[in-house]
């Protein structure tokens, strides 16, 4: 059986390849990194802390015998400054070669409603805008594939494009939440289709992963609850390496241009990679239109 327990699949060979990827220093995020660098990967990982990415890399290097197998990149997806600075720097690292893969896998929960340092909605921007922005400053040099970590949670999300970051109508973490992976779905349609429509070799592929034990689901703001939902969940929840499953295979399979892929268990919680439905705002190619000129319209402005 190999690491994604699909045993008819053959372990990908990734050497040569040069995958930079977000999220990759905790919970499922590591998980795909460490079995990306296995199957022979060069990665560069875009990581808020560079003591919990040095970890992972310590990590990767000691398993694979790589000592160049992981550059760390500095990257603070709550700030544009930091994704342009990323970017940046990211194209030194990979100029020469150019992007394989582009991974997004970082993401935020949070139990209040909290401003980005560029003033959006927190959630909304650290999940969707400035993943989009990272991807359209990245483009020119990917010439495999991007994969996007989006969430079922997008089927309860709405789009107001008057009051995109609830400041004027109530906010809650399911709908700031909701909203934020719906937006993410609706660039991500928008990209798919402009890169069908270029032709060539790049595509662009949605992913959720189930529900996963990672810090992600750690927003209650008291530790004790934070232990208790853990114990609750334990039982239909995956570990991160499960978790990490449908991203490895949305990096490394023959996929249809624009598929979403998670689970196929019950709710989509938990279970093996497989094509999943979207919400019918998410399927609406005039709305991705709007949203995705909204949203490019918001990164460029600061």
């Amino acid at each position: 059986m190999n690491a994604m327990a699909w045993e008819h699949l053959h372990e990908p060979d990734l050497r040569g390849r040069t995958v930079v990827m977000t999220g990759a220093s905790d919970g499922l995020g590591r998980e795909a990194a460490l079995q990306l660098a296995r199957w022979g990967a060069d990665l560069v990982l875009a990581v808020r802390s560079r003591s919990k990415g040095e970890v992972v890399r310590a990590r990767i290097v000691r398993e694979t015998g790589r000592e160049e197998a992981v550059r760390l990149v500095k990257l603070d997806l709550a700030e544009l400054s930091s994704v342009r600075s990323a970017a940046a720097r990211v194209t030194e690292f990979t100029d020469a070669r150019g992007i394989d893969l582009l991974i997004h896998v970082a993401g935020l929960v949070t139990r209040r409603r909290g401003l980005s340092a560029d003033g959006f909605e927190l959630m909304t921007g650290v999940n969707a805008l400035a993943p989009l922005l990272l991807t359209d400053l990245l483009l020119p040099l990917v010439r495999g594939r991007v994969v996007v970590t989006a969430s079922q949670a997008h089927t309860f999300g709405e789009i107001d494009l008057s009051d995109p970051y609830f400041s004027h109508s109530g906010w809650s973490l399911r709908a700031a939440y909701g909203r934020s992976k719906l937006v993410t779905m609706l660039w991500g349609r928008e990209l798919s289709e402009r890169l069908q429509e270029r032709g060539g070799p790049v595509d662009l592929q949605l992913v959720h992963p189930g529900w996963v034990l990672t810090n992600l689901q750690n927003a209650t703001g008291s530790a004790r609850l934070d232990r208790l939902v853990t114990e609750v969940t334990r039982p239909f929840a995956m570990p991160p390496t499960g978790g990490a499953a449908a991203v490895l295979f949305a990096a490394t399979q023959p996929l249809p241009p624009g598929s979403y892929l998670g689970p196929d268990g019950p709710g989509a919680l938990r279970g093996r990679p497989t094509l999943l439905r979207r919400s019918g705002p998410a399927l609406d190619r005039d709305l991705a239109r709007e949203v995705t000129a909204w949203a490019r319209s918001e990164v460029a402005a600061v």
